[in-house]
C-alpha cells in the first residue's frame, strides 16, 4: 500500500512509559490563560465546599486551605461572570471540577478524575474547550482521554463530550507526529498492536492481561487516522493510528474481549471511543484527499 511521504514525517522517538503517554496529546499550559485574579476567591470557594458532588470527594477530610492553591476563577463561557475551576489533588487523587456561577450559588458542570490537557486559548466569543486525561489505576491497563466543549444556549452554559479515547497503558507512543494526520481504511483484517512489531508470544501484564502484543483485530474497511510513522528492525514501516470504533466495529481478539474493555472503560457503549495503537502499513489503504 502507498506510504506517507517521509518529508511529512516529524523526527520522533518512542516512549514506553505509560505515565508519559499524555504528552503526545499536549500540555495544559493554555488553561492558565483563563485564570482571573481576584481577592474574592476564598469567599467564593467556601460556597462550593458543601455541594454534594464536591463534598462526596473531599468527605470533609480536606481543609479549604489545602485546596485553595488548586482553585481559580475562570469565565469558561465568556458571559462576564467568573466561574470556578478546581484542578488538583484531593486525598492524593487528581480531580477536575468546574463550578458554574448561578445567581443563588454554584452548579457543578464538570466533576471528573484526571488532569486537564489541550485547553484552547480564551478568545472573545469562544468558550473553554479542553480534554481530561485519566490514568488507570490498581492494575487496570486502560487510560482514557475525554474532550469537552462548552455549549451556551438559552442563557445557560454547560459542557458536552465531543469524543472519548481509550489508551492502553502498555502502548508505546511517539513523542512527535506527522505534520498533517492522514485518514485510512484497513485492508483485510487490521491488527492494531501496542508496539510497532509482531509479537504473538509476549505477555501483556495488568488486570486481565493477555498473551501477544495485539490490542485487537479490525475487519476490512475499518477507519482510522495516522499520526506517526516508524520503521522496524526489518525495514518495514508501521503507522501509529487512532482507530474509530463506530458502527459496531469493536476491538476484539482471543486475547482481549469486548466485555473487558467495556468494564474497564466504565461505559457500555465501546463504539463511543477511539483507540490508539500501531498497524503495519501493508494493512492500510490511505484515503484520497
Amino acid at each position: 500500500m502507498r506510504r506517507i511521504a517521509l518529508t511529512l514525517i516529524c523526527v520522533f522517538y518512542l516512549t514506553g512509559n505509560a505515565f508519559s503517554q499524555h504528552k503526545f496529546f499536549g500540555e495544559n499550559a493554555n488553561i492558565e490563560k483563563w485564570y482571573i485574579e481576584s481577592d474574592k476567591l476564598a469567599t467564593e470557594v467556601k460556597k462550593t465546599m458543601n455541594l454534594p458532588e464536591f463534598h462526596a470527594i473531599t468527605r470533609g477530610k480536606v481543609s479549604i486551605e489545602d485546596l485553595m492553591p488548586s482553585f481559580h476563577f475562570i469565565d469558561f463561557d465568556n458571559n462576564g461572570t467568573p466561574d470556578l475551576l478546581f484542578d488538583g489533588k484531593i486525598l492524593n487523587v487528581h480531580y477536575v471540577f468546574i463550578f458554574y456561577k448561578k445567581k443563588d450559588g454554584y452548579l457543578v458542570s464538570i466533576g471528573e478524575k484526571g488532569t486537564i490537557l489541550c485547553a484552547n486559548l480564551p478568545n472573545e466569543g469562544n468558550g473553554l474547550n479542553f480534554s481530561i486525561w485519566k490514568e488507570g489505576c490498581c492494575g487496570d491497563f486502560i487510560n482514557s482521554l475525554t474532550q469537552y466543549v462548552c455549549i451556551s444556549t438559552n442563557n445557560t452554559s454547560y459542557f458536552n463530550v465531543a469524543n472519548k479515547s481509550l489508551v492502553y497503558r502498555r502502548t508505546i507512543f511517539p513523542t512527535a507526529r506527522i505534520v498533517k494526520p492522514v485518514p485510512f481504511k484497513t485492508v483485510g483484517v487490521g491488527n492494531v498492536r501496542v508496539e510497532p512489531l509482531v509479537d504473538d508470544e509476549k505477555l501483556i501484564s495488568g488486570k486481565n492481561g493477555w498473551k501477544g502484543n495485539s490490542l485487537g483485530m479490525y475487519p476490512p474497511n475499518a477507519t482510522g487516522t495516522i499520526y506517526a510513522e516508524t520503521k522496524d528492525s526489518k525495514g518495514e514501516f508501521w503507522y501509529f493510528v487512532r482507530m474509530n470504533n463506530e458502527s459496531g466495529i469493536y476491538i476484539h481478539s482471543n486475547r482481549f474481549t469486548t466485555e473487558d474493555a467495556k468494564e474497564l472503560a466504565g461505559d457500555k457503549n465501546l463504539e463511543n471511543y477511539f483507540t490508539y495503537g500501531w498497524i503495519h502499513n501493508k494493512e492500510v489503504s490511505l484515503e484520497k484527499e
